[in-house]
């Protein structure tokens, strides 16, 4: 019965928000929205240990696709980390959201920075928008994507794809931060 319950789940959208702060920490949270008409994900609260390990199992998961991209900064090799997932709801029992924190270190240096990230074509399937929050001095000066961009200001970007868009292969975000006084 849980096994058809999990596989009626559906995706519907996702954001993702990268905040990089000026001594390299990148925090990134990505939350994902499903419909879930079976209750799969309700029925997760309660029993502990299914919880447990099915979080777990989506941490594994969520893990294994950032190991197969390569995300480089400046050129060096960078191991995003999975630290945690939550199970929340939006506004019903049927909506259910997974988030996902994840967390990579670098070293980020005055004047020009660059962030590229590789992985595999694909059709989007669902909406997605990813938000790009840099220090209010730091200043977006090239972004390279596959899916559509806006630069709404200096130092924040929001890329966004809809179902059925081609996207993947290569992003690039070059950001300059100034000299400091």
């Amino acid at each position: 019965m849980w096994e058809r319950a999990s596989e009626a789940v559906k995706p519907l959208h996702a954001h993702e928000f990268m905040f990089v702060s000026s001594d390299g920490l990148f925090n990134q949270i990505l939350n994902f929205d499903y419909h879930d008409p079976l209750g799969f994900y309700r029925s997760l609260l309660k029993d502990e240990e299914r919880y447990y390990a099915e979080m777990n199992k989506l941490i594994w998961n969520m893990q294994s696709l950032l190991e197969d991209e390569v995300v480089k900064v400046n050129g060096e090799r960078c191991r995003p980390e999975v630290l945690t997932a939550t199970l929340d709801f939006r506004g019903s029992e049927n909506l259910p959201c997974i988030t996902f924190f994840v967390q990579f270190k670098t070293r980020l240096r005055q004047g020009m920075n660059i962030y590229e990230c590789f992985y595999n074509e694909e059709v989007a399937e669902y909406d997605y928008e990813v938000y790009w929050v840099f220090p209010p001095s730091v200043k977006i000066v090239d972004v390279n994507v596959s899916t559509e961009k806006d630069l709404v200001a200096d130092n924040v970007l929001i890329l966004w794809a809809r179902t059925g868009d081609n996207i993947g292969c290569y992003e690039k975000i070059a950001f300059i931060i100034p000299a400091t006084s």
